[in-house]
């Protein structure tokens, strides 16, 4: 095919190439000898050539006409049957694609390379008989973090590393894969890599293990080997294969069982007797999970001095099998709760999955993090031991892969925090090395603190953000009224306009445009939605449509431009007394904002600097979070232009404001913080800010601040009733007093 062409130059203009060249070669039919579709394309004015290679799809591939050998050596472990007995139909096809194109960790024998992906696969079932091809990278990268983002980026493309191709069936009695291979040449460019014509001599079977141990916890194992000397350049001996994805698939699991081993779990036995002595048993509501919540319950983050995030998973409790899918887990986990609901809950034996991240070895702790980066190290630890659910206490021993390195003297140690307990977090624990100090496998103790909600709490918090955010649209409707209410009083007496300061609902306008202009209803959805991934509930949730969160507002400041425009309107008199509100209250807020930015800087230093201060639910509040929660207590003092207005105005008795306004305003302003006093009784606190009503992102929350705030409020309350009832200078000192304000005189 010929054309023309376009690119984009350094300078932004186009760049037109004619007479473009695009030559493709396709396999007809593809088969393991020809499985590559390769062409280029070429062009003149600078253009060049690339070469095109694409693995050929379709379903017109030439298997070979001899059956593959499956794996000479049978699995250690039986494969599985139940749902995984596949037929040939559309849905073995899906499956065998789902779960076998991931990552695998390559070992014993004489791997070249220790990491192999699937990296495409197709499969065509034809009555009983199922048919699979697939292309394969192997790789000598052993970072797991970049090796996935390696991948992803390269999910459907062909690199330049060491890669085979292979074809194969499935066989329905051993109910395993079995495929040849052959090695995949790369030539130096331009030529295109093609399929080395004497190394089709690589046997590769995989299949679905049926019991899983500590050691091996892979949903997919396979076997490598050389059927003949052809493959020896890639291929030594017998080489097995794990898959190496994240236990929290989306594969049903509820068939697997796993064996424990005996060693493991009498170590963690006995460092649990040690543990545990002097611990008193928690019975009833005070109590810590067991069978009779969820598998939710037993998973938790964690965070440290010397950890920088990690997660742990229950992969059994007991006889059940949680890790994989979702569903599946919890319901043979309840199926178990009501097996075992009637006796009295024991030592369980357990297994878990730990990941985390660290600093490297040797790393010391600077001074002062602030602006400090360092590389960090993804470990895993696969660990059994037993867990008390009348003292919360689990204890396991496992083996951790670090550095190229497995070390099965690991002991992990967590004590969960009763179900009723208020602390911010899930419970504390310890990794510790089980190994003397000369080992050069010894590691200093690692403590860290858990953080996460039990079920109940995540319930709990739900429906606690469901009440709020009917708070917060109660609050802001009553505002509404509170201003219909103030232009009524407005339009019955002309001198209250007048007489109202503009500097008082400038400020009151403001407040009411800065959530339409920051859409603080996305942060609404976003902070309540955070709990749905960790919870499952059929219950009925209150859900509030973004419309009807933003609508009042939006009406509020609508109504207060309106009397902003009244009161503005009615200013035919010199704007001297409005002058020296700005004057007095303009540097007061300045003053305010920088003190604000000052304690910011000091909070910020002071975790950057401290070693002992771990932030669990993220990092410090930004500057910009740090003045919208000043400009709430600027609010919370809305009415303090006022009260300056009618002190600076004299003996003016003019009623500009109306009781339903700055009462019902101050107590909207006041409720909050009686709120959060309720709430930091009642309701255990969140590792993330999940408050949608007397939120910290709006105002200064904090138990002082709970105190100062009402009192300051209802304080400006007091004073502003007294003037108006009083006159303007009832609240100022008797020799300060002075005559003044708005007098009517004689025009004879």
């Amino acid at each position: 095919m010929v054309g023309t062409g376009t690119e984009r130059a350094e300078d932004g203009s186009l760049k037109h190439y004619p007479g473009v060249a695009l030559r493709l070669r396709v396999p007809s039919p593809p088969s393991l000898a020809d499985p590559f579709v390769t062409g280029s394309l070429e062009g003149d004015s600078g253009l060049g050539t690339f070469r095109l290679l694409a693995y050929a799809e379709g379903d017109d591939y030439k298997y070979g006409s001899e059956r593959t050998a499956c794996s000479p050596s049978p699995p250690k472990h039986p494969d599985r049957e139940s749902r995984r007995l596949l037929t040939g139909d559309n849905s073995a096809c899906s499956h065998l694609t789902q779960q076998l194109m991931t990552s695998y960790r390559l070992e014993q024998g004489g791997a070249l390379l220790p990491w192999m992906r699937v990296n495409q696969m197709r499969c065509t079932a034809d009555g009983a008989a199922v048919h699979v091809r697939a292309y394969a990278l192997l790789s000598n990268d052993t970072r797991a973090t970049e090796r996935r983002r390696y991948y992803r980026r390269r999910h459907r493309s062909l690199v330049p590393e060491e890669a085979v191709v292979a074809d194969g069936h499935w066989d329905s009695d051993r109910r395993m894969l079995c495929l040849r291979a052959c090695r995949v040449a790369l030539p130096v460019p331009p030529s295109a890599p093609a399929v080395r014509e004497h190394g089709c001599g690589i046997g590769m079977s995989f299949w679905f293990p049926a019991v899983w141990t500590m050691r091996e916890r892979s949903i997919v194992s396979g076997m490598l080997w050389n059927s003949t000397n052809a493959g020896s350049g890639l291929i030594h001996g017998m080489i097995t294969a794990s898959s190496i994805d994240d236990q929290r698939s989306s594969t049903n699991l509820s068939d697997v069982k796993y064996s424990y081993n005996a060693t493991m779990l009498g170590e963690a036995r006995k460092h649990y007797l040690e543990i545990s002595k002097g611990k008193k048993k928690i019975t009833g509501s005070h109590s810590f999970p067991d069978f009779n919540y969820t598998v939710s319950d037993f998973a938790f983050g964690f965070g440290g001095l010397n950890i920088w995030s990690g997660e742990a998973y229950p992969v059994t409790i007991g006889s059940v099998m949680l890790a994989g899918e979702r569903l599946a887990a919890d319901d043979a986990f309840f199926q178990h709760t009501l097996a075992v609901e009637d006796k009295e809950p024991a030592l369980l034996n357990v297994s878990y999955t730990i990941r985390y991240t660290a600093p490297p070895d040797n790393w010391v702790r600077p001074t002062n993090m602030l602006n400090y980066s360092v590389g960090h190290e993804k470990r895993k630890i696969s660990a059994e031991g037993v867990y008390d659910p009348n003292r919360g206490i689990l204890c396991m021993v496992g083996c951790q892969e670090h550095n190229g390195s497995t070390d099965c003297q690991t002991l992990v140690t967590v004590q969960f925090d009763s179900l009723d307990s208020k602390a911010q977090g899930h419970g504390t624990g310890v990794i510790t090395s089980l190994r003397d100090k000369t080992d050069r496998l010894f590691f200093d103790k690692v403590d860290f603190t858990s953080y996460g909600m039990y079920s109940s709490q995540v319930f709990e918090a739900v429906s606690r953000m469901d009440m709020e955010s009917v708070l917060l649209l109660a609050s802001t409707t009553l505002s509404c009224v509170f201003t219909i209410l103030q232009i009524l009083h407005t339009k019955r007496n002309p001198e209250a306009a007048a007489a109202t300061s503009i500097t008082l609902l400038a400020v009151v306008t403001m407040g009411y445009l800065a959530p339409l202009a920051l859409n603080s209803e996305a942060l609404f959805a976003s902070r309540r939605n955070q709990y749905y991934d960790f919870y499952y509930s059929t219950s009925r949730r209150l859900e509030l449509n973004e419309v009807m969160m933003r609508a009042p507002t939006l009406i509020a400041f609508v109504l207060q431009l309106r009397l902003l425009q009244l009161a503005w309107s009615s200013r035919h008199t010199s704007t001297v007394s409005e002058r020296t509100v700005l004057w007095i209250c303009l540097p007061l807020y300045a003053l305010g904002g920088a003190f604000a930015a000052i304690i910011h800087r000091i909070n910020v230093r002071a975790m950057s600097g401290d070693p002992s201060m771990i932030s669990m639910g993220g990092g410090p509040a930004t500057i910009w979070e740090d003045l919208v929660s000043y400009a709430g207590l600027i609010l919370d003092g809305f009415l303090l232009p006022q009260v300056i207005l009618n002190a600076s105005l004299g003996g003016s008795r003019a009623r500009a404001i109306s009781p339903w306004f700055y009462i019902g305003g101050t107590m909207v302003r006041v409720a909050p913080h009686v709120y959060d006093v309720v709430r930091a009784h009642v309701y255990k606190p969140s590792m993330h800010s999940s408050h949608l009503y007397a939120s910290p992102h709006g105002d200064l929350f904090s138990m002082a601040w709970d105190v100062v705030i009402p009192c300051g409020a209802v304080l400006l309350a007091l004073l502003l009733f007294l003037q108006q009832r009083l006159g303007g200078t009832a609240s100022l000192p008797a020799q300060r007093r002075r005559s003044g304000g708005y007098e009517m005189v004689s025009n004879i």
